[in-house]
């Protein structure tokens, strides 16, 4: 029987692999030939007739061929590929010469008003996500977790969903959690993880630095590029926020221990349920020297020495940061209590 199911995925997957170069070559083929047509003195003596054909083929084929060979097969709709028929007009833009242009007027003046459409309403799916997990919360359930949910829920299990998930979390954390109590369950024993870590001080630090040293890149990047300047600035301040936000995740979200899970929510680094039945081994540790491999089935927090090693019988899945997914065996943490920590959990598998 596993021989069958093992079998089944192998299948998939090499599917799934010559479906998307498929795409790929079948793509390839059409800018190559469009580039050809567009440079060629063809272009020049049917112009109009070769841009309707080049513009088809950039803002509908190459869409239809992403939608036929890649997200139909992930039960995505059509309007998924909407996105990439702009792209396909920007395209259009830079390699068709500025004397034939005016013809992608009209393909401009469809494509914007629809793309504003999508816009708004994915914006509308996630307001109606919100008013849900606030209606929620009233249920003490935990509010990001019940965002990601309800997105799920409206949006489908998409890389989008999950990485909006993630953006609103770092708002929330960043702005409206500063009144907030720690997150607790009743029936579990809470642990933190932010009182003897050294992780604010690192967070300040980063932030001092790329605030001076952001003030100064961005002057001198002024004398070149005022658009790269203020991508760097932008970029500087993000990563502030995104540093305020997981440390503000870890005190509000202890770990939490009951008869049957862990609950682990890692500041915005780490989401996983940990079924009690499926620790093989779990230990105090001083130090954790993980080869490359093994980082790519492990958990280690950022900038801090672990003191903790959870070792599963079966992988699982969890969350990282950006709404990222990952197949973990080994989790390390670095927590306030270990040994206490360590004697709960022992205490519950026997």
């Amino acid at each position: 029987m596993q021989s069958y199911i093992v079998r089944g995925v192998f299948i998939i997957i090499t599917h799934q692999k010559k479906n998307l170069a498929y795409f790929i070559g079948v793509s390839l083929l059409i800018i190559l030939i469009d580039l050809l047509l567009v440079n060629s003195i063809l272009f020049q003596q049917n112009d109009n007739l070769l841009i309707i054909g080049v513009s088809l083929d950039f803002v509908v084929v190459l869409p239809l061929l992403l939608y036929f060979f890649i997200f139909r097969k992930r039960n995505k709709n059509l309007l998924s590929v909407l996105p990439f028929a702009l792209i396909g007009y920007i395209a259009l833009v830079l390699i068709i010469p500025g004397t034939g242009q005016q013809p992608l007027e009209i393909i401009k003046y469809i494509l914007i008003p629809l793309e504003v459409m999508l816009v708004l309403y994915q914006f509308h799916k996630i307001y109606q996500a919100i008013k849900k997990s606030k209606r929620s919360h009233l249920i003490h359930a935990h509010p990001i977790e019940t965002l990601q949910q309800n997105l799920r829920t409206s949006m489908g299990s998409s890389t989008l969903a999950s990485l909006i998930a993630h953006e609103l979390s770092v708002m929330y954390y960043t702005i409206f959690s500063w009144r907030k109590n720690p997150y607790t369950r009743s029936g579990t024993t809470s642990f933190t993880y932010h009182t003897n870590s050294n992780w604010l001080i690192t967070v300040l630090i980063l932030s001092k630095l790329l605030i001076i040293e952001g003030a100064v890149a961005h002057i001198l990047l002024m004398q070149w590029s005022h658009i790269a300047a203020w991508v760097l600035t932008i970029s500087n301040l993000y990563v502030i926020l995104l540093l305020t936000a997981d440390c503000r995740a870890t005190r509000l979200n202890p770990i939490l221990v009951s008869g049957q899970e862990i609950r682990i929510q890692y500041g915005l680094q780490l989401l996983a349920y940990i079924d009690i039945h499926n620790i093989e081994s779990l230990s105090v540790v001083t130090e954790a020297k993980l080869t490359k491999d093994q980082y790519k089935t492990s958990f280690t927090p950022l900038s801090v020495e672990p003191n903790v090693h959870i070792k599963l019988k079966d992988s699982i899945q969890v969350i990282r940061m950006f709404g990222s997914r990952q197949h973990i065996t080994d989790v390390y943490l670095f927590l306030d209590d270990p040994r206490k920590f360590q004697t709960e959990c022992l205490a519950i598998t026997g």
